[in-house]
């Protein structure tokens, strides 16, 4: 068996299982069987619009406009989702979604928004849209910086520590870029914490057998959901910098945190705030995508990530990675949406954040 395909049998464990169960609990109520439920809300996907939930207007109609650009003389779509399709539709090589990106890592219009949003959620914290990559999606985002740390073989091949459980198409993404995954596991009567004690035994483990190079955290956790305080962040920040490790941070759900007494601190925000020790050393690839739950866009294929501290050359091969293509515009659009939403005192602002 290929390497590939012991790949793809990683997926088909953590995925196909809960699919057929899904599947099978729906139809065996509709036979009238007696169950402790009355409805199967599939959600193995993580795909929200497929669960149910219904997508955000405002970014709809938007991009219905910039569809059929008709549309921005239709008084029933509010005055700023008609003004948001219009500038957005002026970002478009001849005002058209069909086409082409004209760089290999996005927009420029749309980095700049990412990074301005970057800097709304970090406190004023910088961020430079020559930072930015845009592609097809976070998986695609990943792929991309797992491939440029592919090195090695047997003790010298490189390992990233990996959260158990972890977002379940990681696995696979390490097997198909050749790079060792080195598990770490979060505890589970802390609510899935991480735990500093916990990474040090797991990079002992790598002692002859691979060469970590990079620690991948998901906050908010996927699929656990535990978010990570202040504190935590800072451990695993002085962990990687003590260890020398790429921190790959998946926030991806950072808009979804809606415990008690919980916040969501972006491990950027919490970098800069630790000082130039640590800020201006620690290598930091951070991903955000439309795939996140306040959005759910998945089909939409569209994601970001922010490179924090990488050597010159190697964010260069990063913005040029997906050339000669260019990720395509309508998710791009998208992205802007999401990273810049309506605000108080506009139109659409009351229906946006309901």
């Amino acid at each position: 068996m290929s390497s590939l395909q012991e790949g793809d049998l990683t997926l088909r464990g953590t995925r196909a299982p809960s699919r057929l169960q899904a599947a099978r609990g729906t139809e065996e109520s509709a036979q009238g069987a007696e169950k402790p439920f009355q409805q199967v809300i599939d959600v193995s996907t993580g795909d929200p619009h497929r669960a149910g939930m219904k997508p955000v207007s405002f970014v709809r109609q938007v991009l219905a406009a910039c569809v059929y650009p008709k549309l921005l003389d239709e008084k029933s779509l509010p005055l700023d989702a008609r003004q948001r399709a219009n500038t957005l539709l002026g970002i478009c090589s001849g005002r058209s979604v069909g086409s082409y990106c004209a760089t290999a890592y996005g927009i420029p219009y749309v980095c700049k928004s990412v990074t301005e949003f970057i800097m709304r959620r970090d406190g004023g914290v910088s961020s430079n849209p020559e930072d930015i990559v845009i592609s097809s999606g976070s998986t695609k985002t990943l792929l991309m910086v797992l491939h440029l740390m592919a090195n090695g073989e047997g003790e010298t091949r490189t390992g990233v520590l990996t959260p158990m459980p972890c977002p379940h198409t990681l696995p696979t993404l390490l097997n198909m870029t050749g790079l060792t995954l080195v598990p770490y596991q979060l505890l589970e009567d802390r609510g899935w914490a991480v735990d500093l004690d916990e990474l040090h035994r797991a990079l002992r483990t790598t002692r002859g057998h691979c060469s970590p190079r990079a620690i991948y955290i998901s906050n908010p956790g996927n699929p656990t959901g535990h978010v990570q305080d202040r504190k935590s962040i800072e451990e695993v920040i002085r962990f990687a910098a003590t260890k020398g490790l790429v921190l790959l941070a998946d926030e991806m759900y950072q808009d979804s945190v809606y415990g008690q007494g919980k916040e969501s601190l972006s491990y950027k925000r919490v970098l800069f705030e630790m000082g130039k020790e640590y800020s201006k050393k620690v290598e930091l690839v951070s991903f955000h995508s439309l795939s996140s739950a306040c959005m759910g866009e998945c089909g939409l294929r569209g994601a970001y990530m922010e490179a924090v501290n990488l050597d010159p050359a190697v964010m260069k091969y990063l913005r040029d990675a997906q050339a000669p293509s260019s990720p395509p515009v309508l998710p791009q659009l998208a992205l802007e949406v999401m990273v810049n939403p309506p605000t108080p005192g506009d139109p659409s602002y009351k229906t946006y954040s309901q």
